[in-house]
Formats: structure tokens, sequence, C-alpha cells
């Protein structure tokens, strides 16, 4: 008689941890108009995202722009992304 490997029953507890967990909780912010990423104004303006980003800090510092995190969908998941505006 051959012996059965018996897989472990998962906790159901942890199961259903996972499945709350791998869900989004985290609902995206509305981004007001006028409120753009680096990667938008370097296509806007046809530069590489890290010339603008330097740009652009450049002009936070100076005070002629601002910065602010919003959260948006990116791929899969919902982070935080800084958005600038001028002032």
């Amino acid at each position: 008689m051959k012996s059965q490997s018996v897989t472990p029953k998962p906790d159901d507890d942890l199961v259903r941890w996972c499945q709350i967990l791998s869900q989004s909780s985290i609902v995206p912010d509305k981004v007001p108009a006028g409120w753009f990423t680096v990667a938008e104004l370097a296509d806007k303006i046809d530069r590489s995202v890290c010339n603008t980003s330097e740009r652009v800090r450049k002009m936070v510092a100076a005070g002629k722009a601002e910065k602010k995190m919003f959260r948006i969908q990116l791929e899969e998941k919902v982070r935080p992304v800084p958005h600038y505006r001028l002032k």
C-alpha cells in the first residue's frame, strides 16, 4: 500500500486575509486641471524625464511652481506620484 502525501489545508482565515489584502482598497485621487507629472511634461516639451525633472525641481525651489502628491493608477497598483503646477 502506497502512502499518499497529505497536502496541508490552508488556514481559512489566512486565505481570507490574502484575498482582502490583494484587493486594492486605495482609491486614486482626482487630479485637478493644471497639475502634471514630470513624465507628462517631458512628453509635451520633447525632453527626457531626467532633464525635465531637474528643470521642474529648480522651478519649485525658485518658487515658480508647486509640487503636490496625488495617488494615481499605475499598471495594477495605485501609487503616490508627484504632480506639479505653475504658481
